[in-house]
């Protein structure tokens, strides 16, 4: 039996119908829960991770928040968001009371949000913006815009409140005001690392055979090559906002909109290999 193939004309939004607020305030209702529950359960790493794998354990949960784990190709990816939103509503404050006490109902509350928030997110930029904007890629880079301002000012005003000591230690490793420039990034350490936290090379490769993992999450570009003065490093506070993948000739290109927190939030579209050498040359934000 051969298998089906399916046209992406089926995903593809008509360009009056596009409403680029509203999608920018989907995304960004999914990030913001991301880094809120990824934050707070990054202070109890140990219970985190038990959480995670007893969440696991349970039949259906899937170990990725891959799009593809969730819907389909030729699937409809509203099967899988309708349900998770109303699941990650019913988990969210006012509904659950977690802010007060820290139990097993809390670890668990987050843990499960997380991992609904971060699966919606893969599906909704895979299937409503990757395929969705696919013929409107000014509606699409709108999108990336919109979303960035969002979340840089999320991150200067809910995020620094719920997390100050967090923020004061990213403000204090920033980036100089002239970084280097795109695709002169310094190369991986030849030297083991001996940085706690530090990004391995394991993380790096899984993060990129999973990019959508890597939205959200929050790192420091602090690179370690041999002889280099600590003080004259470029430290600063990076994430990924978004990222997509389009058919090109020949093959697919993979986009990642980079938020450099040194420059003030903007985004920087890079590449796979660029995405490498930052990832190789970072810790996670702590």
């Amino acid at each position: 039996m051969s298998t089906p193939i399916y046209h992406l004309d089926v995903y593809k939004l008509p360009r009056e119908s596009v409403d680029v607020e509203a999608l920018a305030q989907q995304a960004c209702q999914y990030l913001k829960i991301a880094a809120e529950d990824a934050e707070f359960l990054s202070y109890h790493a140990t219970r985190r991770d038990e959480i995670v794998a007893e969440l696991y354990r349970q039949p259906g949960i899937k170990h990725n928040t891959s799009p593809d784990q969730f819907v389909p190709l030729g699937g409809d990816p509203d099967v899988h968001l309708i349900p998770a939103n109303v699941v990650i509503e019913q988990l969210t404050p006012p509904n659950v009371l977690w802010m007060y006490s820290v139990t097993l109902n809390w670890f668990y509350n987050r843990v499960k949000r997380l991992h609904f928030a971060a699966a919606a997110m893969s599906v909704f930029g895979q299937f409503k913006i990757t395929y969705g904007l696919l013929d409107h890629p000014d509606l699409e880079m709108q999108y990336q815009r919109r979303m960035t301002q969002i979340m840089s000012e999320y991150y200067k005003t809910e995020f620094a409140l719920l997390f100050p000591e967090s923020m004061k230690r990213a403000a204090a490793k920033r980036m100089p005001a002239t970084p280097p420039t795109l695709g002169h990034l310094p190369g991986p350490s030849t030297r083991p690392s001996t940085v706690p936290g530090r990004v391995s090379r394991e993380d790096v490769d899984q993060f990129l055979n999973n990019s959508n993992t890597l939205v959200g999450k929050r790192f420091v570009h602090s690179p370690q090559g041999e002889g280099q003065d600590q003080d004259d490093s470029d430290y600063g506070t990076w994430h990924v906002a978004s990222y997509t993948v389009r058919a090109a000739d020949g093959g697919v290109e993979h986009e990642y909109q980079v938020v450099l927190e040194g420059l003030g939030g903007g985004a920087l579209p890079m590449d796979g290999d660029e995405i490498r050498y930052l990832l190789q040359d970072s810790t996670f934000a702590v």
